[in-house]
């Protein structure tokens, strides 16, 4: 229910701040600020998380050791993350209590089976954000050119471009194009009875890894409601 709650709260907010500063074309403080408080709240539900497990199956001389979601580096394959004993080391006593807890901790990396393959990233940009440094940016356009008639549409993106030799055609529904051109997203195709157009997207990317921010975003989101349930549900 919490991550339920905040996700509602949260993407409202970022989604405003995200138009706006697309629209300002450039990257507004409160955009900056919303994702750091994004991901740092991503980054305490994992390490609750990984709090409870220890409460459950734990074990330590300590009376109240530091926890944490253990994680793999993008560097590190299955073999070197268990050597590395990071699992012990952030739930203390969970490899004898719970060997199939430490399994399924395996399988939530990046390397694993449930597919969490953008972990390493926003953990890296979460290390990032608890130094105070807020998460930089670059916007990126592109261009796609768009040719549709009566439900059909063809697309061609920057970097590519189609020769139409004298004598053929293309039918895009009910779009043709001519023979005897060549054309890209530069120079757009004679058409007869169909719509051209030249679609600029724009977008915000982070400038250390190059993801996308509100697919990025989304899919750290997804990914950790699913760690947090999986882990709730181990009793």
């Amino acid at each position: 229910m919490r991550l339920r709650a905040f996700n509602m709260r949260r993407k409202s907010f970022l989604r405003e701040a995200y138009e706006a500063s697309l629209q300002e074309k450039v990257v507004r403080q409160s955009l900056l600020i919303e994702i750091k408080n994004f991901f740092e709240n991503l980054r305490s539900a994992l390490d609750f998380a990984a709090g409870g497990v220890f409460d459950r199956h734990g074990f330590s001389q300590k009376a109240k050791p530091k926890t944490y979601f253990p994680y793999a580096t993008a560097g590190q394959t299955r073999a070197d993350f268990e050597r590395s004993g990071r699992i012990e080391a952030s739930i203390p006593g969970i490899t004898a209590s719970r060997p199939d807890i430490v399994q399924t901790l395996l399988e939530m990396q990046h390397f694993g089976n449930f597919g969490h393959t953008w972990l390493p990233a926003f953990m890296d940009v979460t290390n990032e954000n608890k130094h105070q440094r807020l998460t930089p940016q670059i916007r990126k356009e592109t261009r796609e050119l768009r040719v549709s008639g009566a439900g059909a549409a063809m697309s061609v993106g920057e970097g590519a471009s189609i020769s139409v030799g004298s004598g053929a055609s293309i039918s895009v529904g009910g779009a043709i194009i001519p023979g005897g051109q060549s054309f890209d997203v530069s120079r757009p195709p004679r058409v007869e009875g169909g719509k051209v157009e030249v679609i600029r997207w724009v977008s915000f990317h982070f400038e250390s890894n190059d993801q996308p921010v509100i697919p990025f975003l989304e899919s750290a989101l997804n990914g950790v409601r699913d760690i947090v349930s999986r882990l709730g549900a181990e009793r």
